[in-house]
């Protein structure tokens, strides 16, 4: 068997790393498909532009755009079947913050919106209403594309809000989870108790040994003492504690113009989901 020299096996190993380098850049390029015209309301143009604004919304916020339409809702409610579209597909824990589907259900006759993650907390049920208004003329005039593309534009709105310590959801059992951010005055505060606790311990040192800077030297010469002996350090066991860091929630904006509560239900997949729906 014949050996490779070193410079056809230089010359293999880059190629290798090359074709490695180009899977890997494809993959991540791949776009995720976020419309769903299962109903067949679209025109092929109109996905690919629908496509195009979803996917510009999720790089911008980090969060699912997700459109779907059904003539055939499997026997479910509108609600039940955008939750369950939502979790089945994968969007629910793929890493992202959260998302939002945006439902046109021919068969029970309904526009339904459905939040998840932190998505629950921009979109107040106040707020529900507010993006089904983007959209609703649209949709009774059988203009789909329209009915979507207003409402996305609505979302990215409100969105932009931010969050506030005025967000907050609502549980299936009347509980309040409240969104908090750090106000102006709060961050004020924790910089000077910080400034205050590493100024104190230095002060009481300083003043206690009465250092006075320029004119303090200490003679290490003669109050100094070093004596050396004999140490055996031996390892006899190791303890490893393992425990969950949750991931912070988002940064705040500016405080959301429409905040408020969110109502939030469990699916029958056990995901937490907000939103609301109009029928028309």
């Amino acid at each position: 068997m014949k050996r490779l020299s070193g410079k056809h096996l230089l010359a293999a190993v880059l190629f290798c790393v090359s074709v490695l380098f180009c899977v890997s850049v494809r993959a991540e390029g791949a776009s995720v498909q976020t419309v769903f015209d299962d109903g067949k309301l679209l025109t092929d143009s109109e996905k690919e532009e629908l496509s195009r604004q979803t996917e510009e919304l999720s790089e911008k916020h980090d969060m699912n755009f997700i459109l779907l339409t059904t003539i055939d809702a499997r026997g479910k409610s509108a609600e039940e079947y955008a939750d369950d579209f939502y979790m089945d597909h994968g969007f629910y824990d793929d890493g992202k913050k959260g998302g939002i589907t945006m439902l046109i259900d021919m068969d029970n006759r309904e526009v339904w919106i459905s939040t998840a993650g932190d998505m629950r907390y921009y979109v107040s049920d106040r707020e529900v209403e507010e993006i089904l208004d983007a959209g609703y003329d649209n949709l009774k005039r059988g203009e789909m594309y329209s009915c979507f593309a207003n409402m996305l534009v609505s979302t990215d709105e409100v969105v932009d809000r931010g969050l506030s310590s005025d967000d907050y959801l609502i549980d299936e059992n009347g509980n309040i989870i409240r969104y908090h951010s750090l106000k102006l005055w709060e961050i004020i505060l924790a910089l000077a108790a910080a400034i205050l606790a590493a100024v104190v311990p230095c002060a009481v040192v300083l003043g206690k040994y009465k250092v006075h800077f320029g004119g303090y030297v200490y003679n290490w010469r003669e109050n100094s003492l070093v004596a050396f002996s004999d140490k055996q350090d031996r390892f006899l066991n190791q303890i490893v504690t393992h425990r969950h860091i949750p991931k912070n929630p988002p940064p705040g904006g500016g405080g959301s113009a429409g905040g408020g509560g969110s109502s939030v239900h469990t699916s029958s997949g056990g995901g937490s989901f907000g939103g609301g729906g109009r029928n028309f």
